[in-house]
């Protein structure tokens, strides 16, 4: 247990066992429910320490620039708008790096725990092994070249290993109000009249749950399908009416959007 113990507050390990321990921190808070993907855009407290670790950094790296700007005037005369331009194209060049590297539509939050990880592990690992190989050269280099080898490794084997879980966190937006007109939903409630009544829409992701009605008399119930006529803004309802209403080349021009809209609007207006 000691020489554990001893490995992972070891240099440079010792540095990934922090980083890890704000990760699983990070984690356990998503999974009790007190913070989330998008914790950077909250109002709890942990937004206040992320913006602050920000700011920091944010700070430093302002100040660094200044330097090395203000060292680019001494030497060479270059401006401050050809600086800027500079900074800007160098964020581009970080992330098309990263896009290479094949975090590109991955959250940080998960590309930062896996290459943490990772660059534990191998750390942690192969720490006592390369010291042994490399005995005869300086403890600290042997550390510090450790360290950067299995940031870089870790960073190239997370690329890797999150590419096949791009497609899982692609945005689906759902269709508005308007893209609505003329879809064909599916009553969920036993009936619908003037007043209320309740539909799904499968959007191709977890599906819409709407609040709808009709005007006329009908049979509707539920797991039949409905023709959505529009949006009612002022009591935040669809109006509908059954499919078999429908005559039978309207049927077909269900299949094009553009005219199922069409054909919605011809049908609200009778």
């Amino acid at each position: 247990m000691t020489t554990f113990l001893d490995a992972l507050l070891a240099f440079p390990t010792a540095i990934f066992t922090i980083l890890l321990g704000v990760v699983l921190a990070y984690w356990l808070c998503v999974i009790i429910g007190a913070a989330g993907i998008d914790m950077l855009d909250g109002d709890s407290a942990l937004e206040g320490g992320a913006k602050a670790v920000s700011g920091a950094f944010e700070g430093g790296a302002k100040a660094t620039s200044g330097i090395l700007e203000g060292g680019a005037k001494a030497i060479g005369g270059h401006d401050v708008g050809h600086a800027g331009h500079s900074h800007l194209h160098d964020a581009e060049a970080a992330t098309g790096l990263l896009a290479a590297l094949g975090f590109g539509g991955i959250p940080v939050t998960v590309s930062v725990s896996l290459v943490v990880f990772l660059s534990w592990s191998l750390s942690l690992l192969g720490g006592q092994a390369t010291h042994s190989a490399l005995s005869i050269l300086p403890s600290w280099l042997v550390s510090t070249g450790l360290g950067l080898a299995c940031a870089t490794v870790g960073t190239v084997a997370g690329g890797l290993a999150v590419r096949p879980l791009r497609p899982i966190f692609i945005a689906k937006k759902a269709p508005g109000r308007d893209a609505l007109m003329g879809r064909v939903c599916t009553i969920s409630s036993g009936s619908v009249t003037a007043k209320d009544g309740h539909a799904t829409f499968d959007d191709g992701a977890a599906g819409l749950i709407l609040n709808v009605f009709c005007d006329k008399p009908n049979e509707l119930k539920r797991g039949q399908p409905a023709l959505i006529l529009g949006y009612d803004a002022e009591r935040g309802v669809y109006e509908v009416e059954p499919v078999d209403w429908l005559l039978p080349q309207e049927m077909e021009q269900l299949r094009d959007p553009l005219k199922a809209a069409a054909v919605a609007r011809a049908r609200s207006q009778r």
